[in-house]
């Protein structure tokens, strides 16, 4: 299905801005995180509960850096869906998102309704 079947061009143009700047930034943003990690000495204090709160703050930069890889990659792949014609498109069940989730989500993969059946199998997997 193509995207200009279910897309006016002018919001498919906007869409793609938006998620090239949000890559940019999220780039960025990781190589800074990076580079500050590589180039920082190691911050222990010799007081414990010093050193609890900075592994903290270590923990929460390493889970930040992730956090923006994983966007990095699914905007990469959205990207990706769009230059086939794709875009807006539920991988899972091929329906039109619509445009409210795609602004919401410019990076979504699937619909809300298969995207809460995705979550809630995870869940019971968690809890199983």
């Amino acid at each position: 299905m193509e995207t200009t079947d279910t897309l006016d061009r002018t919001i498919v143009e906007g869409l793609k801005a938006f998620l090239l700047e949000r890559r940019a930034r999220l780039q960025g943003s990781v190589r800074t995180r990076i580079s500050e990690r590589r180039a920082g000495e190691p911050r222990w204090s010799p007081e414990a509960a010093t050193n609890a709160v900075q592994s903290i703050g270590e923990d929460f930069e390493v889970a930040m850096l992730d956090r923006e890889s994983r966007e990095a990659a699914q905007i990469d792949a959205a990207l990706e869906r769009l230059a086939r014609g794709e875009y807006g498109i539920c991988r899972d069940c091929g329906v039109f998102m619509g445009l409210g989730r795609l602004k919401a989500l410019p990076f979504a993969p699937r619909c809300t309704a298969c995207q809460a059946e995705v979550e809630a199998g995870e869940l019971r997997s968690e809890a199983g």
